[in-house]
């Protein structure tokens, strides 16, 4: 009877197990339900033997490939701006060298600037002196600090008939730089070979000396390298080549 009860009691104690307390299941909250997912989803990610890490994030690698590609694609262009500027510089050093070219050609004989029919003028030298004296009668002297400088000038009448010269009437003004310095006007007098109040008749094949006179200060005569020499006649304004 004592087995009996023994082997009994188990059953007993199992079947009431088994039926429960009758009681309805417990009702979960949103929150509460998201929870128990996020938990079990890491517990059994925990098992997977091809995901070592549990929940793993997907990053947009595709998206950070497309914008390298943008931005390779964009380095070609910000390098050819410095090329752009480059062929800019370039281009304005070649019209600068055009435009060096150009004043330079623009320089005329004295026969082209003077344009006189039938004769031709050609600078011969030049003398510094502070005074300058013709015959017994005229003389003029240069201002304290300063000092003439004398350009001479032949005319020569290149034709076989006389050629009439008249350089008065066209009041031509000349301008004369020593080194590059700051251009003199010319000293207009009376004397008869003043090439810029000169007036005559020259024969055939006749040559006559005419003078430039130019008062610059002293200084800048004393080493004299280089002349300038322009000239302005009839609202017309000539660089002379006097070589």
């Amino acid at each position: 009877m004592k087995r009996f009860i023994k082997k009994g009691m188990p059953l007993v104690l199992a079947a009431l197990l088994l039926t429960g307390c009758g009681d309805e299941l417990a009702v979960l909250t949103e929150s509460e339900e998201f929870i128990v997912v996020n938990y079990s989803a890491g517990t059994l990610a925990k098992h997977n033997s091809y995901q070592q890490e549990g929940l793993t994030m997907v990053y947009p690698r595709e998206e950070e490939d497309v914008f390298s590609e943008d931005e390779e694609e964009q380095k070609p262009e910000e390098t050819k701006e410095p090329e752009a500027e480059t062929e800019g510089e370039s281009g304005g050093e070649a019209q600068d060298g055009q435009t060096e070219e150009e004043e330079t050609s623009t320089a005329v004989s004295f026969t082209e600037a003077l344009a006189v029919p039938g004769v031709e003028f050609s600078y011969k030298d030049y003398s510094v002196s502070s005074s300058y004296q013709q015959g017994e009668y005229f003389s003029l002297d240069a201002a304290e600090g300063n000092t003439f400088v004398i350009l001479n000038v032949n005319m020569t009448n290149t034709g076989t008939e006389a050629a009439a010269c008249d350089l008065l009437s066209q009041q031509p003004i000349f301008t004369l730089s020593i080194n590059e310095e700051a251009g003199v006007k010319n000293e207009i007098t009376m004397l008869e070979n003043d090439l810029s109040t000169y007036t005559g008749t020259l024969e055939a094949g006749q040559t006559v000396a005419g003078i430039l006179l130019f008062e610059v200060p002293a200084a800048s005569a004393e080493s004299i390298s280089a002349f300038g020499l322009s000239v302005q006649m009839n609202d017309t304004t000539n660089e002379i080549n006097m070589k």
